[in-house]
């Protein structure tokens, strides 16, 4: 499938799901859901992410609750957490609920669309744990998931940001050094 960028009209332009890191699922949902959006070069797949669950239409409740786990994302870098992303995030939540499996366990689950069973995901890796590994890279902000061992990841990928982000450092140091 062809998307097409609905910012600027120009080419088509694919957007980079795969690059690098995908989440395993069902956590990657939410990462496609984040990554919709490619904030570095004004891309917006949003439309055409809904019309694949479809959702056609949804837009008005998709933006700002993809704004509002961006946000949260962003927090699992170290950015401060914003009160509104929290309260976008609560409201979506009423639409979930929690479930006693056989076993003992708590899950989300939800009987609602495909935006439902995102926050039902994120909710639900948010106490399994593994939320806190799904970041947003600080130098272009693409949702990105953190397999170091010691969850320190910062960029989306070391051969795209990190290798840039490294590379302004080193020409820097050596303009200063003149």
């Amino acid at each position: 499938m062809i998307l097409r960028n609905t910012i600027s009209g120009s080419l088509p332009v694919l957007p980079r799901y795969d690059l690098p890191n995908a989440a395993p699922p069902p956590l990657r949902e939410v990462q496609l859901l984040l990554n919709s959006e490619d904030l570095e070069h004004e891309v917006d797949w949003l439309p055409d992410w809904l019309e694949e669950r479809g959702l056609a239409g949804a837009e008005r409740r998709a933006r700002p609750l993809r704004a509002a786990f961006r946000a949260l994302v962003r927090a699992n870098n170290g950015v401060p957490l914003d009160e509104a992303a929290l309260a976008t995030v609560n409201a979506a939540a009423r639409r979930v609920s929690l479930q006693v499996d056989s076993s003992g366990g708590v899950s989300v689950t939800t009987e609602g669309d495909a935006l439902d069973r995102v926050v039902a995901i994120a909710l639900g890796a948010m106490i399994d744990g593994s939320w806190g590994r799904l970041k947003a890279c600080r130098n272009c902000r693409w949702s990105f998931y953190d397999r170091s061992p010691n969850r320190s990841g910062t960029w989306c990928s070391m051969q795209l940001c990190g290798n840039r982000r490294k590379t302004r450092a080193y020409r820097r140091r050596k303009s200063t050094s003149r």
